[in-house]
């Protein structure tokens, strides 16, 4: 299976939806049970179609049932290295990508 994630998605978790502000992929093997444990929530990805007439369309689902870590607060040296400089809160999690790796995400809670 090959995940296709990339800066500009929004990963959706239930109903909540959080737009993605980087993506890494770390290749090598991963053991698949030992990832289980760790992945308990399943998210989508959204994508924007291209742009058409100066328009941007609605997002639509890019991914479907994907598994994922816990969303869980980035660690202040990411957000620094990352140079992502936001008042929102930053959120992190990895997605597999079976066998070729897995990808990190770092991801923006929006406030409402």
């Amino acid at each position: 299976m090959a995940v296709d994630i990339t800066n500009g998605d929004v990963l959706v978790v239930g109903t909540e939806e959080y737009p993605i502000r980087a993506v890494s992929f770390w290749a090598g093997a991963i053991s698949a049970g030992g990832f289980a444990r760790l992945a308990t929530l399943t998210a989508s990805t959204k994508r924007s179609p291209a742009v058409s007439g100066g328009k941007v369309g609605t997002p639509v689902v890019k991914e479907a049932s994907l598994i994922c870590t816990p969303l869980d607060p980035i660690d202040p040296e990411i957000r620094q290295r990352l140079g992502l400089d936001t008042p929102h809160e930053l959120l992190q999690t990895y997605v597999p990508d079976n066998p070729n790796g897995f990808f990190y995400l770092v991801l923006e809670e929006l406030k409402r």
